[in-house]
């Protein structure tokens, strides 16, 4: 009896293994999906040379699916050798994709060689006083200007990122214009950003679907991520006059009894996850947008101390995530009549 040998034999798919990760990786990361009206998500990534590449289906798994089924057929249809030139020159993935052969050298040279992740420089043209701005921020940080364009850069488009999958893109795109604007002088300077690879792709990957250049996008973003900071410094000192005994005023301003303090504590500590009339509530006392408070809350809940333990008996928990808002409400023993009312919030 005679096995019947793969078509495209060993050797060559050994090969094209060591090259797809790679390659998948830079797609990938430029992949995005967004709503259509009356048709479901659309999923879409771009292929050099092939073009953009799209699939819509009822629901976004569905369409993600769909793509990557496209994807393996277009990346697997040719041999390795007959693979376009400009498939070859895409990004590879932080710390480099290892063939299996080496992934032991790799271990162990990981903490030498790859300790920190690898970075790729944006030029960005950013307006002299945004610079300077950018520039004083870092002198009050006590960091380097290169770290707060990197940390400003990443919100920015992270939060662009986000919210394109609930907003139209021309709306987020005006209005990241117009925060750029506002900076608006006679005076520009070429600045190059170091960005973290993935994100530096991402962000090269989006400006070309959106037909700007990675300079204008990547000033932007970085125009918007000084407008989300200065949201949450603002926020903070608002929130500080509600802490402690002040958090007492502040449950009959959103239409609560004096039981719902406790939570209330919890919910600007973001230890407690606030369910979204309350969030709405709540934003409309602070004077902020309900998007601006629950990034806040979030990076409360991150950046909060971890207490220190001294236990006897077994390892000490921490919680790794908010408690659910109907958990909180349950745990106090409330009578019928006032515990109803609060779950009210979450329905």
């Amino acid at each position: 009896m005679t096995t019947a040998r793969d078509p495209m034999g060993t050797d060559e798919g050994r090969a094209m293994l060591d090259q797809l990760p790679q390659l998948y990786f830079a797609i990938l990361k430029g992949t995005r999906i967004e709503q259509v009206a009356d048709q479901g998500v659309r999923c879409f990534f771009d292929l050099p040379v092939l073009g953009q590449t799209s699939k819509t289906a009822p629901t976004a798994r569905e369409a993600i699916r769909a793509v990557l089924l496209e994807l393996s057929d277009s990346l697997t249809s040719l041999p390795v050798e007959k693979w376009p030139p400009e498939w070859r020159g895409l990004p590879a993935p932080p710390g480099d994709v290892t063939a299996p052969s080496d992934a032991r050298d790799s271990t162990e040279q990981s903490y030498r060689f790859h300790a920190k992740g690898r970075q790729v420089t944006i030029g960005v043209t950013m307006y002299v006083n945004l610079k300077q701005s950018l520039q004083s921020i870092a002198e009050q940080q006590r960091t380097s200007f290169a770290d707060v364009a990197r940390h400003l850069a990443s919100v920015g488009f992270e939060d662009f990122d986000e919210r394109s999958f609930v907003e139209s893109s021309d709306k987020l795109l005006s209005r990241f214009s117009t925060e750029l604007g506002r900076w608006s002088a006679p005076e520009t300077e070429q600045v190059m950003v170091r960005l973290d690879q993935d994100l530096a792709v991402r962000i090269r990957a989006s400006a070309k679907e959106y037909r700007r250049s990675a300079s204008e996008f990547g000033a932007m973003c970085l125009a918007h991520g000084l407008v989300i900071q200065t949201q949450l410094v603002e926020l903070e000192h608002k929130v500080a006059a509600y802490r402690g005994p002040g958090i007492r005023k502040l449950a009959p301003m959103l239409g609560l009894g004096q039981s719902a303090a406790a939570l209330l504590s919890g919910v600007l500590a973001g230890t407690i996850v606030t369910p979204k009339k309350l969030l709405v509530r709540l934003s409309e006392v602070l004077a902020v947008t309900d998007l601006a408070l629950g990034e806040y809350l979030k990076r409360t809940f991150a950046n909060r101390p971890v207490p220190a333990f001294k236990a006897e008996n077994g390892k000490p928990q921490v919680a790794q995530s908010a408690t659910r808002w109907r958990d909180a409400v349950q745990s106090l023993n409330l009578p019928p009549n006032q515990a109803r009312e609060l779950l009210q919030l979450d329905d």
